[in-house]
């Protein structure tokens, strides 16, 4: 581990944040994220730090936003239009 508590290398970070299975997150999955969130999320230079660090406690504020975005883009449009009312 690290001497930086809470910031990892991404091969830590990827052993450390497993997927399914105890299987470690793939290096294609973290990519995935890290270039969404250079789009999406305004605060992705603290998750993703320089030097290929990852922060665990941001990347966990990430994941909230990340699901929460996912929730809205699967709703249903309807239902949108409904809850605005």
């Amino acid at each position: 581990m690290s001497p930086f508590r809470y910031q990892l290398t991404s091969e830590e970070f990827r052993k450390e944040w497993s997927v399914n299975n105890g299987e470690p997150m793939s290096t294609a999955t973290l990519w995935r994220r890290k270039s969404w969130a250079q789009e999406h999320y305004p605060q992705w230079r603290k998750v993703f730090l320089y030097g290929g660090r990852i922060d665990l406690k941001e990347y966990q504020k990430f994941e909230t936003f990340y699901s929460e975005k996912q929730y809205e883009a699967h709703q249903d449009p309807h239902l949108k239009i409904m809850e605005e009312m």
